[in-house]
């Protein structure tokens, strides 16, 4: 958070804006300036491109960042942030630049600036872009201490995907324990070693086969994939396991995140597995539910845990019944007898 600003002079002569922060138990002094569009350069390592990037040929200068900008602009969201920009005649917050012009934080902005840019060439305002520049020697580690206070412990969120990428870039380039990072950004240890663990089966398997920033969209499957105990332990024992989920997910045979669920039951029947992996989803319901009706049935289900209930009664609530004076723990469990009678009489007997 700033701590004390100043005005001054820039080196072009234009007036700047110092900030003074706090990071990792230093103060910072941050200059705000409009800065020249022609200065400020996207980021190839950026989570919403950095995949796609190392698995492309896309050069470097001018090539890579025409290339990462259309790569960004393919993003519906970076559209709907164009036309929310372009309403607006501005920024509402600053882009973070290192001091070699690098956006360390801002790159979906910086191309919405640049395509403003090319779309009103007359306009002045978006001939510079407003930014907050980092002094020369703050390291990339502050800076991923700084960009994750800001966009996964603070108020502006990143995405799923792109919060799991910072916690993979923490652990795995400087070295931060999941205790430590869990701590930085305001959440579980658990928490960090889902995302840790999605983000890693995202990069190295899923996004070389299917690469593009709307990929990122999937990450919610992977997520859902290691929050689910019995799914964990598929993936860990079955070597085959997470590259047969990449296809499932890359060729759209799971349609949402939170059917990936479906498949803890899937799993456990190889019947059902086998029809999923040949016909689909429906084929693999149609398998549980003549396997498992409790699935579809709220009433099977019911029967289950009453079954269970019954199974595991306790002797005192038995004593209870049988040393009733009053009949009306009697008159519970008659009930129950002569509603399962009928029941099994209209089910002819079974």
């Amino acid at each position: 958070m700033p701590t004390k600003r100043t005005v001054g002079l820039g080196s072009d002569g234009d007036r700047e804006l110092i900030d003074e922060i706090t990071l990792d138990q230093r103060r910072v002094a941050v200059r705000c300036i409009e800065l020249p569009l022609a200065e400020v350069k996207l980021d190839p390592t950026n989570p919403r491109v950095a995949n796609t990037v190392a698995v492309s040929s896309f050069g470097r200068g001018e090539s890579l960042q025409r290339q990462l900008s259309d790569l960004l602009w393919e993003d519906p969201d970076v559209r709907a942030l164009y036309q929310s920009v372009l309403a607006n005649k501005g920024l509402v917050e600053r882009i973070i630049v290192r001091h070699d012009g690098v956006v360390a934080e801002g790159n979906c902005r910086t191309v919405v600036y640049n395509r403003l840019a090319a779309n009103h060439p007359n306009d002045p305002s978006w001939k510079r872009i407003p930014a907050r520049v980092l002094p020369d020697d703050i390291t990339d580690r502050q800076v991923a201490v700084l960009l994750g206070e800001l966009h996964v412990g603070g108020k502006n969120k990143w995405s799923a995907f792109e919060k799991a990428g910072h916690i993979h870039k923490l652990s795995n380039n400087f070295g931060l324990t999941q205790d430590e990072i869990a701590k930085l950004l305001k959440t579980s240890k658990t928490a960090v070693n889902h995302s840790t663990r999605a983000f890693a089966a995202m990069k190295e398997k899923y996004l070389p086969q299917f690469p593009g920033t709307t990929a990122v969209r999937k990450f919610s499957y992977f997520l859902e994939l290691y929050k689910q105990p019995q799914l964990r332990d598929w993936v860990g024992s079955d070597e085959h396991a997470l590259d047969d989920f990449v296809q499932w997910v890359g060729l759209n045979k799971i349609s949402k995140g939170a059917d990936v669920r479906e498949l803890t039951e899937i799993i456990k029947n190889t019947t059902a597995l086998e029809a999923f992996r040949v016909q689909g989803a429906d084929a693999a319901r149609k398998v549980l539910e003549l396997a498992q009706p409790e699935l579809t049935s709220a009433l099977f289900k019911l029967m289950l845990k009453m079954t269970e209930a019954l199974d595991g009664a306790r002797l005192d609530d038995i004593q209870r019944v049988r040393k009733d004076k009053v009949g009306s723990s009697k008159k519970i469990v008659r009930n129950l007898k002569d509603s399962l009678d009928r029941f099994v009489d209209l089910c002819d007997g079974i």
